[in-house]
């Protein structure tokens, strides 16, 4: 169904909901005129053709008499009806002109269909003194035709004066008539009620849809908000969790982020895994903060945590800053002789970093002393065993003249309740 736009202008004083509504029912409107047309057209096809065959019939020849002669011209009516409202739906955009001519025009059908009910009728009191075209065609427009009440009753006004005033001229016998009259104003009383109920219940039906549709677009834009909402909720919590997992002088990770990256680690994989740990040491870092100052002990902690992240390039190796001028590194899945390997690159990049340090006791440059200790682990007792091991290397490292790297070959224990 083409839908039309409306010009305000056609509804100077109706509010907004109300356009919308009479919109609606212009629609509707057209859409059921041009339905019903089709269906009088079927209707009076049907009747045109008993009819010439009766008079066939009787004659031998077809004669054009009232009743032929009513039926093809609702017949012909009824066709360009439905022509009528097919040209206009395939016009897409209508001016306000177009659409008064238009309703003018469903306006005149309708009101054509309900007289030709009316003039039958009169014709009918001379053959058979009912009224049954005139109210089957009133019931059909009250129940398929909505409007406003004014709107109905001048539809109703010109056929039921053609019916009020016409009947005595058409029917003879008093009581007969008086009974018509009598009986036609309670129908009429009747479809004219039933119209109103139809009327009201669409108009209803319409703002309760309207109320549903804008209730239901405020929830959506509701549950929008909501989610957006939720979304940055999300992301800043992602962004606070990862603060909270991150060493805010160096940028990488603290001693919970490395507990959490073990922890992910071990979750993922199936039983034990190994697990090594390098544990560095800035060598004589009082010192150098005692001379060059606090500011410039940051950055070299900052540097220094730099030279360490050109080292790794796993994703099985994981860089922490431990405390103070501490480091570690838990590396899983390599040998003893690759993690050596790798505490030798973080020491030759240092060493071509050259990070002034006049103040050290084993170069004059910045140098770390590094402990390293390996194992199988699986559980939170092993973590420690081996990150003690990798500590107590450390220790040993410094004591044994700095700016070296200490293995300690001890294993772990394999008790898995460790």
């Amino acid at each position: 169904m083409t839908t039309h736009s409306i010009s305000e202008d056609s509804l100077p004083h109706c509010t907004e909901k109300e356009k919308l509504f009479n919109e609606f029912l212009f629609e509707e409107n057209m859409q059921r005129s041009k339905l019903f047309a089709k269906i009088v057209t079927l209707f009076e096809g049907i009747l045109i053709f008993i009819h010439a065959f009766s008079n066939y019939a009787a004659n031998q020849h077809i004669t054009m008499d009232f009743y032929l002669f009513m039926y093809l011209f609702l017949f012909a009516i009824s066709i360009c009806m439905v022509v009528y409202i097919t040209r206009f739906e395939k016009i897409e955009t209508t001016t306000a002109s177009q659409r008064q001519k238009f309703k003018r025009g469903l306006t005149g059908f309708v009101i054509f269909f309900l007289a030709w009910g009316a003039v039958v009728t009169l014709a009918d009191q001379r053959e058979y003194g009912n009224v049954m075209a005139f109210a089957v065609n009133f019931m059909c427009v009250s129940i398929l035709y909505h409007a406003s009440n004014k709107q109905i009753l001048q539809l109703y006004a010109l056929p039921v004066t053609i019916l009020a005033v016409g009947l005595p001229f058409f029917q003879n016998a008093q009581p007969i008539l008086f009974g018509h009259y009598i009986n036609l104003t309670v129908f009429l009383f009747f479809c004219w009620l039933a119209s109103r109920m139809l009327y009201r219940s669409n108009k209803m039906n319409f703002y309760n849809q309207l109320l549903l549709t804008a209730t239901n677009e405020n929830l959506a834009q509701t549950i929008e908000k909501n989610e957006e909402i939720n979304r940055k909720l999300e992301a800043t919590n992602e962004r606070l969790r990862k603060l909270t997992l991150m060493d805010e002088l160096t940028k990488i990770s603290n001693r919970r982020g490395l507990q959490q990256y073990i922890d992910n680690a071990l979750m993922v994989s199936k039983g034990r895994r190994r697990l090594s740990f390098i544990m560095l040491d800035i060598d004589n870092f009082k010192l150098f903060n005692d001379n060059y100052g606090h500011f410039e002990g940051d950055k070299v902690l900052q540097l220094v945590a730099q030279q360490i992240n050109n080292c790794v390039d796993s994703s099985d190796c994981h860089i922490s800053r431990f405390g103070g001028e501490e480091f570690i590194v838990a590396v899983f899945d390599q040998d003893l002789q690759e993690v050596v390997e790798l505490a030798g690159c973080i020491q030759a990049s240092l060493k071509e970093a050259d990070i002034p340090h006049e103040y050290s006791l084993v170069a004059d440059h910045v140098t770390v002393s590094i402990g390293i200790a390996t194992g199988k682990v699986e559980n939170s007792g092993q973590i420690q065993a081996v990150k003690e091991k990798a500590d107590f290397a450390l220790y040993e490292a410094k004591s044994q003249g700095k700016n070296r790297i200490n293995v300690n070959n001890e294993k772990v224990g394999v008790n898995t309740n460790q």
